[in-house]
């Protein structure tokens, strides 16, 4: 006879644990109440005394990760049997359930229904057995109910409980901005595109006292989220659904496009970093690998700055404001050139027209049809007196779609068409830009050897293939020795580099 037996035999009276529990926040905490009552009626009905209670809130039964649960099944042994309200408020998983009965059994103690009296007998196992099927399949059933209503939500832009710093939840449903915390929002992507760190932007807001809706303070992890977050610039997304201009924006498209590819500077003390416009489109070639940009200063405490391979020394490093400011010169004496520059409004006109409209009208095209045709056949058999559960959910959810995709036909409609000789005269302009934005919307790549530099740019030329510019890299010349006893090696391009005297 086991430890857990012999307390058992020595006890007078019958003992009972109580296990209660609800599944998500929406449920009305008196649910719990209500169960504890019921299974304390019911020992008092059959003479057990209750030794315990465990109960866990807004907890779903498909999973084992229940604190209360976990507590209950640890201390197995305590009482003769462990009480429920109904079997499905035990376990609603059809793997876990008979896992912890079992578990419960090794220590002699009974699962037991107040409500579904199970008989003590082979037929008893057949029924509960069905009980834990039902709780399962009901679970699955309210899943796929759940997230069909969710998804119905989504497509007419409601926010589905998703909390997004900046925003608050509007009486409709939908999202609306929270002009305390907008401001913050706005604030970060400022701060990124003048090159503050993730992580100084973030430190910044915690010491004011910005916090997560966890109520952590603001971290890196908030910050790179949030700068990344497209519901700022008026996209909703939920799942799969996802839907231009669907709630209000707090950030301009231009200034979220434009943080995407900002990186950070580095800071120190007293100390001025560069941006290096063409990092990550500078490339070595000797070895293939992206140019980074470098700081060093020479003898003189002269500091340069230039774009350097970290992989191999196949290429010397080239000076950054040579090579930025030669491609920025040739881009403008491109741009100088109207029939250039009216050549290259021409060639992103006709990729815009058989591009991204075709596609976009393409898919609203097809979801309107979808719908139009899912509410046809719910039409048809409704008069044929065919009325299946969650017909009405359905219906809404097709209405949606077809009301969302007519509207996104109606918005290309009326789009206003792109002007070739506008957009010359945009490009025209940009010839008074500076080194850093010409480069950005220009360049492509840019192919660093010791010779040449081999830039391509972001459109093709008339052959249909990429436009290129090539620049000679100059000749390097020797400076003195210096005081150290290091002999400082430039070239005219303005890269310093440092050999020892042996």
């Amino acid at each position: 006879m086991n430890h857990d037996s012999s307390k058992r035999n020595r006890r007078a009276v019958k003992t009972a644990v109580i296990y209660a529990r609800f599944s998500c926040s929406k449920q009305r905490e008196a649910s719990i109440e209500d169960q504890v009552r019921v299974c304390h009626e019911w020992c008092q009905r059959n003479g057990y005394a209750i030794v315990a209670e465990y109960s866990d809130h807004a907890m779903s039964g498909r999973t084992d990760e229940r604190p209360d649960f976990q507590r209950m099944i640890s201390n197995a042994g305590e009482s003769d049997i462990v009480l429920v309200y109904m079997m499905d408020r035990f376990s609603r998983n059809e793997y876990d359930a008979p896992i912890y009965k079992r578990e419960l059994e090794r220590h002699g103690v009974r699962l037991v229904s107040a409500l579904e009296a199970i008989p003590d007998s082979p037929e008893g196992v057949i029924y509960e057995k069905l009980l834990e099927g039902l709780a399962a399949c009901e679970s699955m059933k309210t899943s796929v109910r759940t997230k069909r209503g969710m998804k119905g939500n989504a497509l007419k832009c409601m926010h589905n409980g998703v909390k997004v710093f900046g925003y608050s939840f509007g009486h409709d449903g939908r999202y609306v901005v929270n002009e305390q915390e907008a401001p913050l929002v706005r604030e970060c992507f400022e701060h990124r595109l003048n090159g503050d760190s993730i992580n100084s932007i973030a430190a910044n807001l915690a010491s004011r006292g910005v916090k997560t809706y966890t109520g952590r303070p603001c971290s890196g992890t908030m910050v790179c989220a949030m700068l990344h977050n497209e519901k700022y610039i008026g996209t909703y997304r939920w799942g799969d659904v996802e839907i231009p201009n669907g709630m209000p924006c707090i950030v301009d498209k231009e200034t979220f496009l434009s943080v995407q590819g900002v990186k950070g500077r580095k800071v120190r003390a007293n100390e001025s970093w560069g941006t290096f416009p063409l990092s990550g489109k500078a490339v070595c070639a000797g070895c293939g690998h992206n140019l980074v940009g470098v700081s060093g200063r020479n003898h003189a405490e002269v500091k340069y700055e230039y774009y350097r391979c970290k992989h191999c020394k196949l290429v010397r490093p080239v000076r950054a404001d040579w090579l930025e400011s030669e491609i920025a010169s040739h881009l403008r004496e491109v741009l100088s050139n109207r029939k250039e520059s009216l050549r290259v409004a021409t060639l992103v006109a006709k990729s815009e027209k058989a591009g991204e409209i075709e596609r976009r009208k393409s898919r609203a095209n097809e979801l309107l049809e979808k719908a139009q045709t899912g509410l046809s056949n719910i039409l048809k058999a409704v008069e044929e007196g065919i009325l299946a559960p969650g017909t009405k959910e359905l219906i809404a959810e097709l209405e949606a779609q077809r009301d969302r995709a007519e509207l996104d036909l109606r918005m290309i409609k009326e789009e206003r068409t792109f002007s070739e000789e506008d957009f010359a005269d945009f490009l025209q302009c940009g010839r008074s830009l500076n080194d850093a934005a010409l480069l950005k919307a220009f360049v492509w790549q840019v192919l660093v050897s010791d010779e040449e530099v081999t830039v391509t740019l972001n459109y093709e030329n008339k052959k249909g293939e990429p436009e290129i510019l090539s620049l000679v890299r100059p000749d390097s010349v020797w400076l003195p020795i210096g005081k150290s006893g290091r002999t400082f090696m430039a070239y005219s391009t303005g890269v310093v580099m440092i050999r020892f005297q042996r």
